[in-house]
């Protein structure tokens, strides 16, 4: 970074694209991978934000750019590492999008489905610990990743012109959801989440101290 401020003067645009996948039951990893798939997918990126900051502050413009995925919004068995690292890095962005907005800084989280790259390859991670009983439920998956790979609908090419277009708009999204595949699973999930949250809603608004008046929290 400091080599880039050197030659450039300055950084516009951090693109946090760095990540890997995995896939087996959360049981089945060992905290050593628990750690590192945090590590590359959530904290590096944390860091690389913390060091650019200071630079997009001063001069009170800059655009950070977080690639996280669907499975940041959408997670279902057999991603559960994947997806807490996604998770972690889409709760982040989202505070951070109010604590700079209002110094000229832009954040938007990208969230793409499946793109036609390395992700289902070398780089995935492979739990250490199999356990059989998880089987029934992971070869579906595993074929479905590891099958598909390098046949995957997504063209890298246009995701990447796409997220040019957010980054040079006068009015850039929070979020950019990428590929027919990411829509479709977020928009089964949120109809699935506003029936259960109706069904719930009463009882669970319904936990206040008799004489509490309830005050809004802020944002």
């Amino acid at each position: 970074m400091q080599a880039a401020v050197e030659k450039f003067g300055r950084i516009d645009v951090l693109v946090n694209n760095a990540g890997r996948g995995s896939l087996g039951a959360a049981e089945e990893f060992s905290v050593e991978q628990i750690r590192d798939q945090m590590e590359v997918n959530f904290i590096a990126a944390a860091e690389m934000i913390r060091e650019v900051l200071p630079q997009m502050r001063a001069r009170r413009s800059g655009h950070i750019v977080n690639v996280t995925s669907i499975g940041g919004r959408v997670n279902v068995g057999g991603f559960a590492l994947y997806g807490a690292a996604k998770f972690a890095l889409e709760g982040y962005s989202e505070a951070l999008y109010d604590e700079v907005k209002p110094l000229g800084i832009n954040v938007t989280l990208v969230e793409p489905g499946a793109l036609r790259t390395e992700f289902a390859g070398d780089a995935n991670v492979r739990p250490a610990n199999p356990i059989a009983d998880y089987d029934d439920l992971m070869e579906p998956l595993r074929q479905f990743l590891y099958g598909n790979s390098g046949k995957q609908a997504g063209d890298p090419h246009k995701a990447a012109l796409v997220m040019i277009r957010a980054i040079e708009s006068s009015a850039p999204p929070m979020r950019l959801m990428l590929g027919a595949d990411a829509y479709g699973l977020w928009d089964r999930k949120r109809e699935a989440t506003e029936l259960e949250m109706a069904a719930w809603r009463e009882i669970g608004q319904d936990t206040a101290f008799a004489d509490a008046d309830p005050v809004a929290i802020p944002g």
